[in-house]
């Protein structure tokens, strides 16, 4: 964590949510104890790393295994992600870096 920031790093792949969501609730639970979800628009950026030998992984499923773990830890529904951002890549292992961050506020200056 980094102020409102998360930066999170699986050295695995799956699209198995029930199995992601066991192991990121069970980090939070002994790493983050203190942590409640907040409300507000999010943005989430995923990539997953594959090496040559590990099966392909669809990137909606990864996405949304991501989401359902990160909802009531990071925000409370996934509904406030309004920005999602999910690249597939090479890598030396399969892996899932994820980063969520409240959006910043956009403010649109009018001429006078």
């Amino acid at each position: 964590m980094s102020g409102d920031e998360l930066n999170l790093r699986v050295d695995a792949v799956t699209t198995q949510t029930r199995r992601f969501k066991s192991l990121i609730g069970e980090f939070f639970r002994l790493e983050f104890k203190r942590t409640q979800p907040k409300w507000g628009p999010y943005e989430v950026c995923i990539e997953v790393a594959r090496d040559p030998a590990s099966p392909d992984h669809d990137v909606d499923g990864v996405a949304k295994a991501v989401l359902d773990a990160l909802t009531g830890v990071v925000f409370h529904d996934d509904s406030q992600v309004e920005r999602l951002l999910v690249t597939r890549v090479e890598g030396d292992r399969p892996r899932i870096a994820v980063t969520a961050r409240p959006m910043q506020e956009v403010r649109i200056l009018e001429d006078a």
